[in-house]
């Protein structure tokens, strides 16, 4: 692609300082997200879950009817099967985009194997929550998660979109420190 006859450069990084406590910190080299990541998402699996439906009732209980007799139903957005799988929905596309963001970071390697493509969903699934695990395990908080999407969002123009969604699934933190 050419902007006024100029080749485009192919990518950017960016150097991010996460804290670690007062004094210290983790410096971090991230990449956008590439134009085809959610997509990739898509392909691998890593899609957001429906919510079950159950009946309308009305306030005794009898089933709603709509004007032609059938039973109206309505999403039930508080089941707790659904609500854990959205949690572990937010959760895989946290990780795995942090993952993608740090692919230009030669001193960042995650000791999970990525999955072989073409890998079941399955697979992916266990990946990022492999991965997530590994970066527990790394003393990472779930407010390092937050701002790390925070900053991927904000390279990858990113507005109101699944990592954003998926910084509501974890608690608040404090601002990042940066270059």
């Amino acid at each position: 692609m050419k902007i006024a006859g100029q080749t485009v450069g192919h990518c950017f990084s960016s150097i991010y300082h996460l804290r670690r406590g007062e004094a210290s910190h983790l410096t971090l080299r991230l990449n956008p997200l590439p134009l085809s990541f959610h997509k990739r998402l898509r392909d691998r699996g890593i899609v957001a879950p429906f919510p079950p439906m159950k009946v309308s009732r009305d306030s005794q209980g009898k089933p709603m009817r709509d004007a032609q007799g059938q039973v109206l139903t309505i999403s039930d957005t508080r089941n707790q099967e659904y609500v854990q799988e959205v949690d572990r929905y937010h959760r895989a596309v946290a990780v795995l985009s942090v993952v993608e963001a740090l692919r230009a970071d030669p001193e960042v390697c995650f000791e999970t194997p990525v999955p072989v493509d073409p890998a079941s969903p399955d697979e992916w699934w266990q990946y990022a929550e492999n991965v997530f695990q590994e970066m527990e395990h790394a003393g990472f908080a779930a407010g390092d998660l937050i701002l790390l999407c925070r900053e991927i969002c904000r390279l990858s123009n990113l507005v109101d979109d699944h990592l954003t969604v998926a910084q509501s699934s974890f608690s608040q933190s404090q601002e990042p420190v940066s270059d």
